[in-house]
């Protein structure tokens, strides 16, 4: 454990008022329900609470020393260390309080709007295929091997993102992939963590609540690369590479801004570096040739759609960046099945095929819908709504590519979280052509998903959309609980078993 000045020795800029104590330091936090005997308390000033307001309390319960930004009273025996930004110093002195433990091990960083989390399983799948020690952080939650843990950001807060890499350091992870948020990027989560290889998936409408216009969106993902190597200790000698989307509009800017070296896929672009050719799509898998280096590579996928040959590329370009041979790469992700809640096939013993997916912008929905028109041997029909208090904007361009995309719509709630449901329904309907039928509004849930199937005939496809992995439902109350599309389309799977025997 470290004691407490040898700790702040790594705040190069501070003011100390009062005595530091040459005490051992239990652990860093900026919550004070968590503060015990010995902690180091940070204030940090968020949109709902401000930690300054609480430093008291945290004194109270045993903190040893208080890190502020602004100025607070607290007992005179406890010190106050000033910075100029409480956020920065929290991934500073958590960073070092863990010992820099992404030195120890390959990190993989992957950022953009859509295919995220299918990358970021796509790189462990094939690293465990190549029979190595894997970590897995973003939004379907934490891996540390196989033990799995819930967590409540795509990227966690700079504190329990740098125990979490502790943990993987202690349990010996080789290689860790891990979804970066803009949010993240903006508010300084991943600040001195050593990334190896950095991702761009790609940049489309999503995200407007924080980052207001496309242009600041678009410089908010750019940090992953421009900061690509400037981590807080002594760099490794692992040199770092940007794997970046040819197809992308932000290559060019992003490729400019990184000093690390580039490796480019496309799917469109036989100039790059992974490019996918003679693409051929089937209701259950994807076969394509890789081109790498003029050498032409087969490969299967239990996948679908383009966009998942464009995740496929690069998650293969991600893992030879690391060292591995492609080769061997490519052959140890065939069994690759496919992630939770992302195109996930429900059940195949019905003569309809019902998938839930877990796209929630404009771009993802018609993404996933054109995919599955192309590869149906029936109609679509599709299952979607739209969040409370979240970018109010995408609802009528997401009810507009929902009819037009689909044979049929059934649009629902997703999460209100205290909105009035009414009120999005009607922004909802504000998107749907003049004329259009082919759609109906049913605001319970499970009934929407029910009425779907029971739509379906012998060849349909349903695509229950939007929630994907997640089973925390919030109501206009906001008031937490289960609820699972894949449990609700099982339930409604075996409902039309029932009604089709009577």
């Amino acid at each position: 454990m470290l004691n407490l000045e040898n700790l702040l020795n790594d705040l190069r800029v501070k003011e100390i008022v009062g005595k530091i104590p040459d005490d051992k330091v239990n652990k860093i936090t900026q919550d004070t329900r968590e503060v015990e005997q010995g902690d180091v308390f940070i204030c940090i000033a968020g949109s709902n609470f401000d930690g300054h307001k609480y430093a008291g309390a945290a004194v109270e319960k045993g903190a040893i020393a208080i890190v502020a930004e602004s100025e607070i009273n607290v007992s005179q025996s406890v010190p106050v260390i000033y910075v100029s930004d409480t956020d920065k110093a929290m991934a500073i002195l958590a960073n070092a309080f863990y010992g820099f433990p992404s030195n120890q091990f390959q990190l993989v960083g992957v950022t953009g709007t859509n295919g995220k989390t299918t990358i970021s399983y796509i790189i462990e799948s094939i690293i465990k295929g190549l029979n190595k020690r894997t970590g897995l952080i973003g939004t379907v939650g934490i891996q540390v091997n196989d033990a799995f843990f819930p967590t409540k950001n795509t990227t966690p807060d700079s504190i329990t993102l740098q125990r979490v890499l502790r943990q993987m350091k202690e349990e010996a992870v080789d290689v860790c992939a891990m979804e970066v948020s803009s949010q993240a990027l903006v508010k300084g989560r991943v600040w001195g963590v050593n990334f190896d290889v950095a991702v761009m998936t790609n940049l489309t409408h999503e995200h407007m609540e924080l980052h207001h216009t496309m242009e600041e969106y678009k410089e908010a993902k750019k940090l992953l690369f421009a900061q690509l190597g400037n981590d807080y200790s002594r760099p490794t000698n692992q040199p770092k590479v940007a794997v970046l989307n040819k197809d992308d509009e932000t290559f060019e800017s992003y490729a400019m801004a990184t000093a690390a070296e580039v490796i480019s896929y496309s799917v469109k672009d036989k100039n790059s570096d992974f490019f996918a050719t003679n693409i051929v799509y089937k209701e259950t898998h994807t076969t394509f040739d890789l081109v790498f280096l003029n050498t032409v590579y087969p490969v299967h996928s239990n996948l679908i759609g383009e966009y998942n040959v464009s995740n496929l590329l690069a998650g293969l370009a991600a893992v030879y960046s690391l060292g591995y041979p492609l080769e061997a790469i490519i052959a140890s992700f065939k069994d690759f099945k496919g992630v939770v809640g992302r195109m996930e096939l429900v059940s195949q013993e019905e003569d309809i095929k019902v998938y839930v997916d877990y796209a929630h912008s404009p771009d993802a929905m018609e993404k996933v819908l054109s995919t599955v028109k192309n590869i149906a041997n029936g109609k679509v029909i599709s299952v979607f709504g739209c969040p409370g208090k979240r970018e109010s904007s995408k609802r009528p361009l997401m009810a507009k590519i929902g009819v037009e995309q689909s044979d049929f719509s059934v649009m629902t709630t997703d999460e209100s979280q205290g909105e009035d449901q009414t009120e999005i329904w009607k922004m909802m309907k504000q998107g749907i052509p003049v004329g259009q039928t082919n759609y109906a509004y049913i605001e319970n849930r499970i009934e929407a998903i029910y009425k779907a199937v029971e739509k379906a005939e012998k060849g349909d496809v349903v695509l229950l959309l939007g929630r994907g992995h997640d089973t925390k439902y919030y109501d206009e109350e906001g008031r937490i609980y289960h609820f699972s599309d894949q449990e609700a389309a099982l339930n409604a799977l075996e409902r039309r078993k029932l009604i089709k025997k009577k």
